[in-house]
């Protein structure tokens, strides 16, 4: 999923919690300050929906959003611009000044707090998304066996060793992060942690740039997730480390934190498939503690047909039955230039397709109801063919 469309999701949650039918810079401000909360904790978030909680309450099915908030949408590509549009938004509508905060690296991180579920629902939930039928048979094979070693110590009987780390292989967008999060409630939901929260890192959160520097981000990282999961998206990158050692000084601290923290703390690992092989072969003390992999394949043609369908569906739209064809030959043709034939470009292919529709409904200036409700094939952007680069590139297998 992008980061402009987390944002924009935020932001819509927050304006149809007060009935606002228009997407709006106070909306927005919200959603980058729910991704961000320590980066912009001098930003009181209550604060924010007490502003946005006067606004004008217009009920609506379809949330409008203005060419001038599209356009701050669409230059959030990395964290530092979305906290940099912050400290502006800010200043503009609350006149509040939050002073120099571009000045640093953004720490790639976040803080997933979710609603406690049971077992059966996480499972429900689950066994609801598209595809990936594989990763949930190997989730519920994981959960049994957890669940028999509960039995088993209520008897008295010893358990079989069976650890809460994972490693999560394959391409972006093919669900990790989301399945990462099910594990960690379905863990809380039998006992197994105190919490379902999921603390999300990857390199740039965990390796500094001093020596010492490195151990003291990785026991942070620890600590924020103590009780419920670390994960650490493309993890490999910890062994890439081109001699500096600090990688090696961050994956040392790691595989201590695993073993002083047993019962309070699951991590998941993830990343392409052979340099996650690689990573784990690189530390004997990983390949010890790490004992559940799972794959998560590309999704086909027709399960990405199927997330755009659903994507639609949750926001109240529809598409015409020719344009659903050509959007399946799109699909294809974009495919074979691999991350393009998974979610997150699905995702985003999702908001280009809204974008022209939204042109194409403000041609004749003004925007019509009807016209921004199903999506036709003219709407369809030509795929975007990747220059080929020489040089390393994951296997993807």
């Amino acid at each position: 999923m992008s980061l402009s469309y987390e944002i924009r999701e935020s932001a819509s949650s927050v304006a149809k919690k007060y009935d606002h039918s228009e997407l709006t810079k106070l909306h927005i401000l919200y959603g980058i300050r729910r991704k961000f909360p320590e980066q912009l904790s001098k930003l009181s978030l209550d604060e924010i929906e007490k502003r946005i909680s006067a606004l004008p309450r217009v009920p609506s099915n379809v949330m409008a959003v203005s060419e001038e908030v599209e356009d701050l949408l669409a230059k959030i590509q990395y964290p530092q611009q979305a906290v940099e549009l912050a400290t502006t938004l800010a200043l503009q509508l609350l006149e509040i000044d939050l002073g120099d905060l571009s000045t640093g690296p953004v720490q790639a991180s976040s803080e997933t707090t979710q609603e406690k579920l049971s077992l059966s629902e996480s499972l429900e939930q689950l066994n609801k998304l598209i595809g990936l039928n594989e990763v949930k048979t190997q989730v519920s094979k994981l959960i049994n066996v957890h669940q028999a070693n509960g039995i088993r110590s209520a008897q008295g009987l010893p358990k079989v060793p069976v650890g809460l780390h994972c490693v999560f292989t394959g391409s972006p967008g093919t669900g990790k992060t989301t399945v990462a999060r099910y594990l960690a409630t379905m863990y809380n939901s039998i006992g197994l942690l105190p919490s379902n929260k999921v603390y999300e890192v990857d390199r740039s959160a965990l390796v500094a740039g001093y020596v010492g520097q490195t151990a003291l981000k990785v026991q942070d990282a620890v600590e924020k997730a103590k009780g419920g999961v670390l994960f650490i998206d493309e993890a490999y990158s910890l062994s890439a480390d081109s001699g500096a050692g600090f990688g090696d000084e961050a994956i040392s601290t790691l595989v201590k934190a695993m073993e002083d923290h047993r019962e309070n703390l699951a991590i998941i690992v993830a990343g392409y498939k052979e340099p996650m092989k690689q990573f784990i072969e690189s530390n004997q003390g990983l390949k010890s503690r790490f004992q559940n992999y799972i794959h998560f394949s590309d999704y086909s043609s027709e399960e990405l047909l199927n997330i755009f369908e659903e994507l639609c569906h949750s926001h109240k739209m529809e598409i015409d039955q020719l344009a659903k064809v050509d959007l399946l030959k799109h699909i294809e043709t974009a495919k074979p230039q691999g991350d393009q034939g998974n979610a997150r470009y699905i995702r985003n292919l999702f908001e280009k397709m809204y974008l022209n529709m939204s042109h194409r409904a403000a041609e004749d200036g003004n925007i019509d109801l009807h016209e921004i409700l199903k999506f036709y094939s003219r709407d369809i952007p030509a795929v975007e063919v990747r220059k080929q680069t020489i040089g390393f590139a994951p296997n993807k297998e």
